[in-house]
């Protein structure tokens, strides 16, 4: 995404260019917007990576609760099995 933007970004430089060669106000104001947007994409993009990791760490933690709680219930299970067989 920040590449295309990046692209869309020199094509219309380069068409504003092109077209004249003097750089007007409202020209440079639309450069200042879209370096403003692209700014705020890459930081969003960065954010997500950070939001990844740690909703991976707590999947992990949760993933491991869960295994010891099987091995706990099977732990259980066969507790259960050689009480019924002493009756």
């Amino acid at each position: 995404m920040l590449k295309r933007s990046l692209i869309l970004f020199l094509n219309l430089l380069r068409k504003m260019i092109s077209k004249n060669l003097e750089i007007s106000v409202g020209n440079i104001i639309w450069i200042i917007g879209i370096i403003f947007t692209m700014g705020i994409a890459y930081s969003q993009i960065g954010q997500l990576d950070e939001d990844i990791k740690v909703l991976e760490q707590r999947l992990e933690k949760k993933i491991k609760i869960i295994n010891e709680n099987a091995d706990h219930i099977v732990e259980l299970e066969k507790e259960l099995a050689r009480l019924k067989a002493c009756e």
